[in-house]
């Protein structure tokens, strides 16, 4: 049997050389990570977090461009009798993907205020969560986090109701039979899914998603913690590029611009 070099056989991982900080990703020095001696302070280890919201807001729009690509040449060839199936099943995964996306926006969202609010404010909600449907506790999470008022909250619950009726769909997708729904464009029978996931669908999901990560920092958040604050700063300042990218390819993101001011919201 041959003989197996020791570095081989070595399972400890490498240790890094330094460390890189992605957009999104904080650091922080955990209590054991600092020693302290006579002379001089060394870090001997970090923690990094990351915040994915932005991210995941990128992938939608993506999966979004790539439907509305497929959608348009759909179009063209049913116009010209060409076969459009091969074009059906990517508006289809496509608009799946951006769908799934723009639910998961919401959830990393969600995620990235539980740290940031004072623990027994987000106990009350992880602690009814057997009595509330998942869309319910993360708008109650986000109404807390961001203030939010009657009429913004009612919206948001509205919004992300809908939202997570697809993403249900897709994450949790039934095998049974059922009958052929007409498609909106090609105007044929097909399964259902291949009309509920389609290019025009997926852009009001995407736009929902995009949409709140500019109302919910827009709130006045003075009163907010200080993390929250920061939350809301890099949401907008890292989001802004995208809703440049939307207003110029999809049109208006909000029927009414958003400020801190608005009681309504």
């Amino acid at each position: 049997m041959p003989q197996m070099d020791a570095d081989v056989l070595q399972t400890d991982p490498p240790t890094p050389v330094g460390i890189h900080i992605s957009r999104g990703v904080r650091m922080r020095i955990p209590p054991s990570g600092l020693v302290i001696g006579e002379t001089r302070a060394e870090i001997t280890r970090v923690e990094l977090q990351l915040d994915s919201c932005v991210h995941w807001l990128e992938i939608a729009l993506e999966h979004l461009a790539a439907a509305r690509s497929a959608h348009s040449a759909i179009a063209e060839a049913k116009q010209s009798g060409n076969d459009f199936s091969g074009l059906l099943d990517r508006e289809f995964k496509s608009s799946v993907q951006a769908a799934v996306a723009a639910a998961t926006f919401f959830e990393a969202l969600y995620a990235a205020t539980l740290d940031r609010v004072p623990k027994k404010q987000t106990s009350s909600i992880l602690g009814n969560r057997r009595r509330r449907s998942r869309y319910a506790r993360i708008a109650e999470q986000l109404r807390m986090s961001f203030g939010l008022r009657k009429h913004g909250t009612a919206s948001l619950r509205r919004v992300l109701r809908h939202v997570y009726m697809f993403r249900d769909e897709a994450v949790h997708p039934s095998s049974t039979f059922g009958e052929p729904v007409l498609h909106p464009q090609l105007q044929v029978g097909v399964e259902r899914r291949f009309a509920m996931f389609d290019y025009d669908n997926a852009r009001e999901l995407v736009r929902a998603a995009l949409a709140f990560s500019k109302i919910l920092p827009s709130r006045d958040m003075s009163e907010k913690p200080k993390a929250m604050q920061e939350l809301a700063t890099y949401l907008l300042e890292v989001c802004a590029p995208l809703y440049v990218v939307w207003e110029k390819t999809y049109g208006a993101l909000l029927d009414e611009v958003p400020t801190a001011t608005n009681d309504n919201v």
